[in-house]
């Protein structure tokens, strides 16, 4: 297909395992699938040193330079860093869609101010439909917001001097304090186009002529009979990169090794995974539609030893391998430009969960979150909203609740992950390893398929003194 790298398949160059075909859902019991001969599985051998070592992971240290091409590449990646471009975007990028409300979060003739990207906007719903246009006067420059006055339902009036423009085309069409002004009809603000569907505003953050929705989110939020439930939107103080390539770190998930999701089914993740080969990570770069990187590892880590002591995912049976090698399932984690993670089969098979990065300035993004399954009639739209809630607080909890939701685990990481990237040049001293090789994929894909990077421009930071009102 065009456009896509990794459908090739090969064998193994690392641990000489055929595998045969399975369908391996999110979390699966890896081990029971074992038994049934469905993945291949390799066990441990100690070393002189007394490391466990995986198959020909003894041979591998020797030849790893020539014959480890993950590893190689992340190796190279780190020491050239092929993404400038992706460096330069800590405002997120320019001439793309992104979500920036949920639907319930603005009712009819309501108002209500967002920054994204850096971008002060100020949004309205008129007769159902939402428009938005900046927050910020062309007089003096001072935002409706923090006062805002509407005479009629399509008009917005300046506090300051009664400056009054039409919310669908941001037009000025009247001034209070003066009578028959020569600016009328001739000035108007930067008026913002918006899109709604399935419970989530989208606004264009761009110039021109939008681009086509479809590109810029994840292919399966425009699949037939899906139906929607929203989890969260939350401000964190992270860059909106460091939380977009926490969403797919491959070796992240040790992190999530405690979540009570697992507890509660049975179900086990590893320590970690990441891919035996290049071609197995996706890279879409395909015109007309989304661009991203899709995850399919196929090695997953169960134990390892520390000091001759060996450390074991939970609940992974004693006599079970270290390590599995599976069949590189198709599709089921990726992320997409601009922001934009999916996720097949969580929180549980038949489930699809999506989440996305917003940036709001340098330093803070919007952890949005929506949980989405398939409903072909009434009384399966009604089961699909029953077990939402249930489903949801699973995801996510209110900050501090036990036990804390599986996507609470990534907001705290991003929160620690960001003084060093933001304030000690962590983009240039961090110590990338094989399973990061999906993050210098993505890298790559963003600097050199991004539309535009966003820039401070005339927009900066808003300061506010909470003395005044």
């Amino acid at each position: 297909m065009a456009g896509v790298r990794g459908v090739g398949r090969k064998p193994h160059p690392e641990l000489g395992q055929s595998v045969t075909g399975h369908h391996l859902c999110h979390h699966r019991h890896l081990y029971q699938e074992s038994r049934r001969g469905r993945v291949g599985l390799t066990r441990g051998k100690r070393s002189a040193d007394g490391r466990m070592r995986i198959g020909k992971e003894a041979d591998m240290d020797r030849e790893r330079s020539g014959s480890d091409d993950v590893h190689g590449e992340v190796e190279r990646a780190q020491h050239e860093k092929p993404w400038q471009r992706y460096l330069e975007a800590e405002l997120g990028l320019r001439h793309y869609w992104y979500p920036a409300l949920f639907s319930h979060e603005l009712q009819e003739g309501e108002t209500r101010p967002e920054t994204i990207l850096g971008e002060r906007l100020f949004f309205k719903r008129i007769d159902g439909r939402v428009y938005c246009v900046e927050d910020r006067c062309l007089h003096r420059g001072v935002p409706f917001s923090v006062r805002p006055e509407c005479y009629t339902k399509h008009t917005l009036t300046c506090w300051f001097h009664g400056f009054t423009y039409d919310w669908r085309d941001g037009k000025l069409v009247e001034i209070l304090s003066e009578a028959d002004s020569a600016l009328l009809g001739k000035v108007g603000l930067h008026a913002y186009p918006t899109f709604e569907k399935h419970q989530v505003i989208f606004v264009w953050i761009g110039d021109g002529e939008p681009a086509d929705i479809r590109e810029d989110t994840q292919p399966r939020f425009w699949d037939e009979h899906l139906v929607t439930h929203p989890v969260v939107r939350y401000k964190i103080k992270c860059n909106w990169r460091v939380a977009a390539e926490n969403g797919f770190d491959a070796a992240h998930i040790y992190g999530h090794r405690h979540w009570i999701g697992m507890q509660q089914s049975g179900r086990i993740r590893p320590f970690g995974t990441y891919p035996s080969r290049q071609d197995i990570v996706q890279v879409l770069t395909e015109d007309g539609k989304p661009k991203g990187i899709v995850k399919q590892d196929d090695i997953h880590v169960y134990a390892r030893q520390i000091e001759g002591q060996e450390v074991r995912v939970p609940l992974w049976p004693k006599d079970a391998p270290a390590v599995v090698q599976t069949e590189p399932r198709a599709g089921w984690v990726g992320c997409y430009l601009p922001c934009g993670l999916q996720v097949e089969g969580f929180p549980k098979p038949g489930k699809v969960h999506f989440e996305w990065y917003v940036p709001v300035d340098e330093d803070h993004h919007y952890y949005v979150i929506l949980h989405a399954g398939y409903a072909r009639s009434e009384e399966e739209r009604q089961a699909f909203y029953a077990e939402a809630e249930p489903l949801a607080k699973l995801i996510w909890q209110e900050p501090g609740a036990k036990p804390e939701g599986f996507n609470n685990f990534d907001a705290f990481a991003r929160k620690w992950s960001h003084h060093a990237y933001a304030r000690e040049d962590w983009w240039h001293r961090e110590r990338l390893f094989k399973p990061d090789y999906i993050i210098t994929q993505w890298r790559m894909v963003v600097s050199k398929h991004a539309r535009s990077i966003q820039r401070r421009g005339n927009c900066a930071p808003m300061e506010v003194d909470e003395g005044l009102s």
